[in-house]
């Protein structure tokens, strides 16, 4: 009897030792662990994103602002039972099983809304305030949102918002972004994100073992974020837009002394605003269409230049001295090398012509003599010089296009790549780039849009001076002034009372037979230039026609608004 009192005795002092050494463990050494963990099922935060930055153009006009739209919410803890669906689902023109499997897919702690009904119009919030006694549960949440107020207007450059990317939200979490968020997806949304964003802010809340709210804790103020201010003049972007009408294509319009973009245009476009009140309709449309409105063409179009490159021909030809302004070709209508023709776009001929008659109607046999002499090397050399077959510094995302090397070049093939119809691809911000050299006196300038970041200026961009003479100008610029108003003049669509411009058209052939892409490249007003503009449509005729017209407009606007 005695021996087992005395086992006892021994495994009640271990065990009294065990827990005395569990308890050194859970409390000295493993302590504050465990109190931060207890705290961490005590506390919930419940997150309030910051509204977004706005966005400005150079005037002060909101390109992207936000607005408050509702939303309807079921708290899990406070629902009685299902029946509450089929009572909410006439309210909000939805079927109950619908509204019951959105619960259970945003459903996450007790006390937390989820939402069933991403955006209701007022009246219907309203109506649902009215029955919210018989909805035990329901929540309807006033919620920011993304808008743009102009609609299509700039779409590409701006871009849109969305719910993060998987492989985005990754990176995004560490900075307080969650799953259901809304954070920049394309264009300048998503280049200026972590400016735009802001800070998001929340209340933090006392729950009890069953995840129940008992007591708000505290509150962090969201901080909105920084607006954007751009160099772009919304009116004139709209104007432009509406000059295509239903024609694609892509226009730039550059400020040449300093590269700052004034307008950037693509068609056809979209809305933005599809995307931030998730419109799942218009989405699948816009996704399905082939015409790919999101792909934004000044900066990711590249097409052949056709007689635009003219201009850098007719440069890097008068720079190497192998041609002068007097410099005469006779122009039968065509040109034969070796055993083929080439023939001029006018099959008549234009006759003897020198340089400023060449340039005003935009003879291809002129040009093509003068590529044969300055042959593949130089003429490759001065398309480079002007940025051609290279990205421009612009900011965001772009191409760099296509210059043609690495192989030996027939002097047929040289003789059409000076007049922009071989192996060349351009974009119309590489083609706004090179107009604005002749138009500010021998400069490349590197485009960029963004102005002021919150209260702060961005650092502008650089110009590189090609060293063209002045002399070499003069002699360009009055063959471009020539041919907007001149009356045999490719670009005399483009002439105006209200303000000189000097351009240059061009027809580029395509795999479609009798559809061209048209090209316009100008400046005005001609004697001290405020734009340079670039012009593309697709398969819709000669640079002669649509481009040329649009040309008139932005020029005259411009004039008007003195920007």
């Amino acid at each position: 009897m005695t021996a087992r009192i005395i086992l006892v005795r021994r495994l009640f002092l271990i065990g009294l030792g065990i827990l005395v050494l569990r308890l050194v463990l859970l409390q000295l050494v493993h302590g504050a662990t465990y109190r931060r963990l207890a705290e961490q099922n005590r506390l919930r935060l419940v997150p309030e994103p910051a509204p977004r930055g706005l966005i400005l153009d150079r005037a002060g006009r909101r390109l992207a602002t936000n607005r408050t739209v509702f939303r309807v919410a079921v708290v899990p803890q406070e629902l009685e039972d299902r029946t509450l669906f089929g009572r909410l689902g006439p309210l909000v023109n939805r079927p109950s099983g619908e509204l019951e499997r959105r619960f259970n897919e945003h459903k996450t702690l007790p006390f937390l809304p989820a939402t069933v009904v991403s955006h209701v119009p007022k009246p219907v919030a309203l109506r649902i305030e009215e029955e919210r006694v018989y909805l035990p549960g329901v929540l309807v949440e006033p919620i920011i949102t993304r808008q743009y107020p102009l609609g299509s207007v700039a779409a590409q450059l701006l871009g849109y918002v969305g719910q993060p990317s998987p492989e985005g939200f990754s990176t995004l979490k560490h900075y307080g972004v969650r799953p259901q968020d809304l954070v920049g997806r394309a264009g300048i949304e998503q280049e200026l994100d972590a400016y735009l964003r802001g800070r998001s802010g929340g209340s933090l809340v006392e729950v009890d073992h069953r995840a129940r709210q008992i007591r708000m804790v505290g509150y962090r103020q969201p901080v909105p974020g920084e607006p954007v201010g751009l160099t772009i003049d919304a009116a004139l972007s709209a104007l432009i837009e509406h000059q295509f009408g239903q024609a694609p294509g892509a226009c730039v319009v550059l400020r040449p002394q300093t590269g700052e973009l004034l307008a950037m245009v693509s068609i056809p476009g979209f809305e933005p605003e599809v995307f931030a009140t998730q419109d799942h309709v218009s989405l699948r449309k816009l996704l399905a269409d082939p015409q790919a409105p999101f792909m934004n063409r000044a900066t990711h179009g590249t097409y052949l230049p056709g007689s635009t490159v003219k201009l850098v021909t007719t440069m890097t030809a008068l720079e190497h001295r192998l041609i002068t302004p007097a410099t005469t070709f006779e122009c039968p209508g065509y040109l034969t090398i070796g055993n083929r023709r080439f023939h001029c776009w006018n099959r008549d001929g234009h006759g003897p012509v020198a340089l400023r008659e060449a340039l005003m109607v935009s003879c291809n046999v002129y040009f093509m003599q003068v590529g044969r002499q300055l042959g593949l090397a130089k003429l490759r050399a001065g398309f480079t010089s002007v940025g051609f077959g290279r990205r421009t510094g612009w900011p965001f995302e772009e191409e760099s296009g296509w210059l043609p090397g690495g192989r030996r070049f027939s002097e047929g093939e040289v003789a059409l790549l000076a007049i922009g119809q071989s192996e060349i691809l351009v974009t119309p911000l590489q083609a706004a780039v090179m107009v604005s050299a002749i138009a500010n006196g021998g400069w490349v300038v590197e485009p960029w849009v963004v102005k002021t970041i919150g209260k702060h200026a961005v650092a502008r961009s650089h110009l590189f001076p090609l060293g063209w003479s002045a002399e070499s100008l003069a002699v360009v610029r009055e063959g471009m002034e020539a041919a907007v108003n001149e009356p045999q003049g490719t670009g005399i669509r483009a002439h105006s009372t209200k303000v000189r411009i000097a351009g240059k058209t061009g027809t580029a052939q395509t795999h479609i037979p009798g559809r061209p892409h048209g090209w316009f490249l100008g400046f005005c007003p001609a004697k001290d230039p405020a734009a340079a503009i670039a012009i593309v449509t697709e398969h819709g005729g000669s640079g002669g026609e649509l481009p040329a017209t649009i040309a008139k407009a932005i020029c005259e606007s411009i004039a008007t608004q003195s920007l």
